[in-house]
């Protein structure tokens, strides 16, 4: 059995050679070709001079919300027993899988150990490749073109889409964890992850996001109850974060090529200010809104004023180290800081607590959508493959894996709602939210191949990243809007 852990990525190693195999694999997938995806120089959009988720998906809302961990909790479903696995005779294959490290290490150690128990108990030959998250799409590329390296991967929300002819169909699977855990949230999991009736992915559903801040620091800022009184707005969140700076204790945020915490922070920020990538129709660019260059002049400002400038160039761990090392009061993250410090630093996880993601004058949003676990068509061991994700998505198996992230993981199916975990920690009471005010990829466009395809571009995160070194709101989202206007518009 083989375990391979890559070490952390570095600015550098992005810029020389991340998205190796993007250009090919993404054109191909949005221009509706099926052949494979061939490794070639890096297509993503350049990075800045100094850094670097409704069954019918056409027309996602964040009216369309789930009862879960997301908003007001149902009864939930009794739990049916899952089809019994095929007996296929599994004896002396391999099988390999290839997904993103662990911000939470005793998630991945888990996965490590059932996949070794299921591989011992089936006589398979297992392992597993746990890579930077900006390396998974150029792995996964390589894989296609080659054919070896990897039979299971997990993919981010909307790349089904993108990898659609390379991926087998696994809609038996999905039926089946979908039949047995009371059905997938049709907001914001299947329009993700079912590409044109077929589920390419079986859905493991997303990790939460909520503003991480702490106590002390805001209360040193003027709110005197920050659990009751945390900002709403961006406005009110700037302001105080000026204060916060002046402090010592800036704002962090990064604006790097991440698919983590700068998606997070920039869309919704976009959202919250009138625009989006693209109408409704799928091909209208709604970028270039002058609310939204009101509210980026707001953000260049704010940038100077309240955040820590460094995050510009930070990597997917930059905000985790940032908080847990006290260097920074707030940012926008999952809550594997949280989880983190109750083990590493006690007293921070006294002092902090998480919060809405502020509003602006169009409301408060999710960046949101499901990540899923998608088979290679051209593996050789489809079948156990397939026998792997039956036996890992049992209540019992993936329930563990959902329990010990602390709600970090946030389950794609209704049988979780009542789940204990939403309640024993007040702390984490916040993500409740996370999909009611989600919006999915592409908004208000359909989360198809050109949605990821711009997203895999880093298209908004790179036009907010050049307007904080640029100052010029207006100018850098107008490229923005031509820049997704050769993608939507084409």
């Amino acid at each position: 059995m083989r375990f391979v852990h890559h070490g952390p990525l570095t600015r550098r190693r992005f810029v020389a050679g991340t998205a190796i195999g993007l250009a090919t694999a993404l054109t191909a997938a949005c221009s509706g070709q099926s052949q494979p995806a061939t490794p070639t120089a890096a297509s993503s959009q350049a990075a800045p001079t100094t850094a670097a988720s409704a069954s019918a998906p056409a027309s996602p809302t964040a009216a369309a919300q789930p009862t879960t961990a997301a908003g007001t909790p149902t009864t939930a479903p009794t739990a049916q027993t899952a089809p019994a696995t095929p007996r296929v005779s599994l004896k002396g294959t391999s099988l390999a899988f290839v997904g993103g490290s662990y911000f939470i290490p005793d998630a991945q150690t888990l996965f490590q150990n059932q996949l070794k128990k299921w591989g011992d108990d089936n006589g398979v030959t297992v392992s597993a490749d746990f890579i930077n998250w900006l390396d998974l799409q150029a792995k996964i590329a390589a894989v296609i073109q080659s054919g070896a390296g990897g039979d299971i991967f997990e993919l981010w929300p909307s790349w089904p889409w993108l990898y659609a002819a390379n991926l087998a169909d696994v809609s038996d699977v999905a039926g089946e964890v979908e039949k047995a855990q009371g059905g997938f949230y049709d907001s914001w999991v299947t329009p993700t992850v079912k590409v044109e009736g077929i589920w390419r992915g079986v859905p493991t559903g997303t990790t939460n996001v909520a503003m991480n801040y702490r106590i002390s620091y805001l209360q040193k800022a003027g709110i005197d109850d920050p659990e009751k009184n945390f900002p709403d707005t961006w406005d009110d969140f700037f302001a105080v974060g000026k204060k916060l700076k002046a402090m010592g204790k800036p704002l962090g945020q990064v604006l790097s090529h991440d698919l983590g915490d700068p998606p997070a922070f920039c869309y919704p920020y976009m959202w919250a200010n009138g625009a989006m990538e693209v109408e409704e129709d799928g091909k209208t660019v709604a970028f270039d809104k002058p609310t939204f260059i009101d509210a980026m002049k707001k953000f260049i400002q704010a940038w100077k004023d309240a955040y820590d400038t460094s995050g510009i160039n930070g990597d997917g761990s930059w905000n985790n180290r940032a908080f847990l090392s006290d260097q920074i009061s707030a940012t926008i993250n999952g809550t594997s800081i949280y989880v983190a410090a109750l083990k590493q630093n006690p007293d921070i996880a006294k002092d902090m607590n998480h919060a809405d993601i502020p509003r602006g004058p169009a409301g408060r949003f999710y960046d949101f959508g499901s990540h899923s676990f998608g088979i290679l068509k051209a593996s050789k061991n489809v079948e156990g493959a397939k026998a792997f994700l039956r036996w890992w998505f049992d209540p019992k198996q993936f329930g563990e894996w959902l329990h010990i992230q602390e709600t970090y993981q946030i389950p794609p199916t209704r049988m979780w709602e009542n789940d204990p975990m939403w309640t024993k920690d007040p702390k984490l009471a916040v993500i409740r939210n996370d999909a009611k005010y989600g919006r999915l990829l592409g908004y208000a466009g359909p989360p198809n191949q050109k949605a990821a395809l711009a997203r895999s571009k880093f298209i908004v995160v790179d036009t907010f990243a050049r307007a904080v070194q640029s100052g010029d709101a207006a100018g850098e989202i107008k490229k923005g809007a031509e820049q997704l206007q050769q993608i939507y518009g084409g």
